[in-house]
């Protein structure tokens, strides 16, 4: 799904900035380190504001980056000093038009709690990871998403959210293992995991409805 104008006010502000250096990336560094040299895809990217600090903090060598929304591709783009190391498309998180094990590392930072079927988005991240790549992940929590005034706020799904525990369940089901946790006040949760060998999990099989 699309963000409402709300949701694009902020994310293209300058708090929204802040807090992706100072509170997000800083968490997900503490719980998984960088990634030196790594191959890394970013999905649900916005405007862009996470891309500078993958590079950066995290030392990836190259980065792939899609959104479902293509005025965020093109503020993206725009605001990129890493374009020669960097691939942008439009697309859906449910369906990554790449192939098979291909990144070392995948960065999400709040994109899957927009899709309707969730555990299908986790499921497709697994598979363009190669075995042991990391998937660094921050999320907002159910009790965010549907609070009786943000929930209004924000047009986010409202039905199948999830908490901590059913998160890191839904990772461990697609094949993921959990590393690392760390949630702030049952809203946001930071998780970092990796791809075990499993090649193909059972919510791929089973399939899903679109939603991103």
């Amino acid at each position: 799904m699309q963000l409402n104008f709300l949701e694009r006010l902020f994310i293209t502000s300058r708090l929204r900035t802040f807090l992706h250096d100072h509170l997000e990336t800083r968490r997900l560094l503490e719980l998984g380190g960088p990634v030196p040299g790594a191959r890394a895809l970013e999905v649900g990217c916005g405007p862009g504001s996470g891309i500078e600090l993958v590079f950066r903090k995290f030392g990836v060598a190259s980065l792939d980056a899609f959104d479902l929304d293509s005025r965020m591709i093109f503020h993206a783009r725009r605001r990129s000093r890493e374009r020669s190391r960097l691939r942008f498309w439009v697309g859906n998180l449910r369906h990554i038009p790449v192939r098979d094990a291909c990144y070392d590392a995948v960065f999400n930072f709040g994109a899957i709690h927009h899709v309707v079927d969730w555990r299908a988005a986790v499921s497709e991240i697994h598979r363009v990871l190669k075995p042991g790549g990391r998937f660094y992940c921050e999320e907002i929590l159910s009790r965010y998403i549907t609070h009786p005034v943000f929930g209004r706020l924000m047009d986010h799904p409202q039905v199948d959210r999830f908490d901590e525990a059913q998160f890191v369940a839904g990772l461990r089901r697609a094949g993921f293992t959990v590393h690392a946790t760390r949630q702030m006040a049952d809203l946001y949760l930071w998780v970092v995991a990796t791809r075990t060998a499993q090649t193909v999990s059972t919510v791929q099989k089973q399939g899903g409805n679109d939603g991103n």
